[in-house]
């Protein structure tokens, strides 16, 4: 294994007692001490500092997370951990606008990541995917952080929160025909699946199509 992949394979191991330090930094309001381990945090992780991952596209930092490496999901979620951190350190200095501009990366970057395995993912995951989404301020969230909430909850069998997700967007974009299309092909993709699949995701079979007919109505 070469060096720079055994380091963060090695860095991402001991990534678990760093954030507990970390969080206790701030839960004993010791902020300056905090914000230093975050910016060396950050540069150890992928070499650069604060201020550019929270401005960074998502596109770069998932290729800077090593997607095609075996780990990446590991490293995504180390650097989704403080981003995480990033926000609570700022919703502590009374900055809720940088506190959720770093949850809205954060919760980005980990669906979108997981998006793009070829399979399902660890429990540990999906919940620290979870707790991004409860911090967010779902109160006038962009178009690409709602339709990739729609995607998350299709994805891990959610299909009634993906529904409920789809029709906010459909409240906000009522016009939109590629989204009516993605609503559509959402519906057809479940009516493949079995009754008891859709009833474990909160979905029975009759509402699906009734959701899939509501959005062909509208379409014509």
């Amino acid at each position: 294994m070469p060096y720079a992949q055994d380091y963060i394979k090695r860095m991402i191991e001991q990534f678990g007692e760093f954030l507990l330090a970390l969080k206790q930094l701030l839960a004993e309001d010791r902020r300056a001490q905090a914000r230093e381990q975050l910016d060396a945090a950050y540069r150890a992780l992928l070499g650069m500092d604060a201020t550019f991952i929270r401005q960074a596209p998502d596109d770069y930092l998932i290729l800077a997370c090593g997607m095609a490496q075996v780990g990446d999901l590991d490293k995504a979620l180390a650097l989704g951990d403080l981003l995480a951190a990033d926000g609570d350190w700022h919703a502590m200095e009374g900055d809720d606008e940088t506190a959720q501009a770093c949850y809205r990366k954060a919760t980005r970057l980990l669906i979108e990541t997981l998006l793009r395995q070829p399979f399902g993912t660890s429990a540990a995951y999906i919940e620290k995917i979870d707790a991004l989404i409860e911090k967010l301020d779902h109160d006038g969230l962009p178009f690409d952080l709602r339709e990739r909430l729609f995607r998350y909850h299709e994805r891990v069998g959610r299909y009634a929160d993906a529904e409920d997700d789809l029709f906010d967007l459909l409240a906000a974009w009522p016009d939109d025909p590629a989204l009516l299309e993605a609503g559509i092909a959402f519906y057809e993709r479940l009516l493949a699946l079995q009754d008891h699949e859709l009833l474990l995701g909160g979905l029975p079979r009759d509402e699906v199509l009734a959701g899939l007919a509501e959005l062909e109505a509208r379409l014509r």
